[in-house]
């Protein structure tokens, strides 16, 4: 039997991994490394261990090195990957893996694979999709990818890239990149399938008293503020608290957002940090509500994992300054989601003015 390791850095690769376990992979040993890229990882890994689902759950610290530091701190610690492992995760021997299954090209995976390549030259790179932006690029274009290009070479170490042999999407057809792997489908995320969303629920400790979405508009708030990025996002969430009523309105918070901006202008905030929204999607029923966005993603999983159709508003026209997703291969993408789903739900007003009208009419 093929044992796999599953490196999860986020909420939704997670998920996916925890739905791979259960479909793909359900015959295979199975073991996963969850870091602290994600808000309160450490609860997440406890929890999982206790559901017996994975063989073994162990955490890895990361981000101060692979996402806190320069490049060129990052190419010397890519280059002693052996003692760079050893600050990653606390392990004193690893097992001969036959696949490896990863989202990022970071230090981590490149040091993980390194490892365990010194141990099996056949192993076996697989990745899985991280949202609707794994449709749009690859990521081979990184630049720690060219750095390892050499550092393999002159190592005589096989590139990781080159042994990929697949990676899955629940979208396959929606893949805008070009690729020279096999994309092989992923089970949809299912509300009905009472096994997965138990699991999901005891992983993310979620809860259905800890609803809070109620309110009819909901704004999801992206990484904006958090990164740095000069963004109107609150004067335009203001401006539709004017037209639907505070009292009506709620911002989901960005995971990685430590300031409540809104709290101060009385718009309403969700308060429990640490729950995927696709958790709370596949707990609720969102039909009668209305999602208001700039460009996040996350209010492409009504159509994309749950097949739902919601009311929603893409507002990147409705600022001042122009969201970094929204690019040309982003509307390639919404082409094709478009003509494979359908899009009718879905509103792109063409300026401020047009979305004012829009949500008065809404009102009526």
């Amino acid at each position: 039997m093929k044992k796999v390791l599953i490196i999860a850095n986020t909420y939704f690769q997670i998920i996916t991994a925890i739905n791979l376990k259960n479909t793909t992979l359900q015959n295979r040993e199975v073991d996963i490394i969850i870091t602290d890229i994600s808000t309160d990882y450490d609860k997440i890994a406890s929890n999982l261990k206790e559901l017996d689902l994975f063989r073994q759950v162990q955490t890895a610290n990361i981000n101060h090195i692979c996402y806190k530091t320069n490049k060129i701190e990052k190419y010397i610690k890519l280059i002693n990957w052996k003692e760079t492992l050893n600050e990653f995760i606390e392990k004193e021997d690893y097992e001969n893996y036959d696949v490896l299954m990863f989202f990022n090209y970071d230090v981590f995976t490149y040091c993980v694979y390194n490892k365990l390549y010194s141990m099996n030259k056949d192993i076996i790179c697989q990745r899985y999709e991280e949202g609707f932006c794994s449709y749009l690029y690859d990521f081979s274009h990184l630049i720690i990818n060219k750095f390892n290009k050499y550092l393999s070479y002159f190592t005589n170490r096989e590139r990781l890239e080159n042994r990929i042999s697949k990676y899955y999407f629940y979208n396959p057809d929606l893949v805008l990149f070009e690729h020279k792997y096999a994309l092989e489908k992923i089970e949809n995320l299912n509300k009905k399938n009472d096994k997965l969303v138990n699991i999901l629920n005891k992983t993310f400790h979620y809860e259905h008293t800890l609803n809070e979405y109620t309110k009819k508009y909901i704004f999801f708030e992206e990484s904006f503020f958090c990164d740095g990025k000069k963004m109107d996002d609150l004067e335009l969430v203001l401006k539709i608290a004017d037209i639907v009523g505070k009292e009506n309105i709620l911002v989901k918070l960005h995971p990685r957002n430590k300031k409540d901006r809104f709290k101060e202008y009385g718009i309403a905030t969700n308060k429990t940090i640490g729950i995927p929204w696709e958790i709370i999607q596949m707990n609720n029923d969102f039909s009668d509500k209305v999602f208001l966005t700039i460009s996040s993603g996350s209010v492409l999983a009504s159509k994309l994992y749950f097949n739902e159709n919601i009311k929603t508003y893409l507002l990147f026209n409705c600022t001042k300054e122009k969201s970094d997703m929204v690019t040309e291969e982003y509307f390639q993408y919404l082409n094709r989601v478009n003509e494979k789903f359908g899009l009718d739900g879905f509103i792109i007003p063409q300026n401020t003015n047009e979305l004012i009208n829009e949500l008065k009419e809404d009102k009526k």
